[in-house]
């Protein structure tokens, strides 16, 4: 009687079904991770976007983000000046309101709508009287 010095074809088959599971199991952590990096790229880019567009907005409006930031700054490149002129949002501000511990600053909600998204935060502005 012989030893063989291999493995068996039913060795073998469990070893490529282990290793397929493994690198699926992997694929599928570097996939979420791929999203979730994307999708926090992108709520960060709006977040400072929005935020630059909304420095000189006093009132609720409906305004194309472009138009916001060319008061403020020079937009050159042709392909983010033109994605930039197909956004339109609806601005609305809701009423300030007075931070207590602090007289001279007030929270404010701003919502915005697009046909794509509803978004709102909170901006601090300076208390009006």
């Amino acid at each position: 009687m012989g030893h063989s010095r291999g493995f068996s074809l039913i060795e073998t088959l469990v070893a490529v079904a282990i290793a397929s599971l493994a690198t699926m199991a992997l694929m599928h952590v570097v996939s979420y991770a791929t999203a979730t990096s994307a999708n926090a790229l992108k709520r960060f880019d709006s977040s400072i976007m929005m935020s630059l567009a909304l420095e000189s907005i006093d009132e609720s409006t409906t305004m194309r983000i472009s138009d916001a930031l060319n008061k403020r700054y020079s937009i050159d490149h042709p392909l983010i000046r033109d994605a930039l002129q197909s956004v339109t949002y609806e601005i609305h501000l809701q009423p300030q309101e007075n931070i207590s511990l602090l007289d001279s600053i007030a929270l404010q909600k701003v919502i915005l709508k697009s046909s794509q998204e509803n978004r709102s935060f909170f901006r601090i502005t300076a208390h009006t009287r």
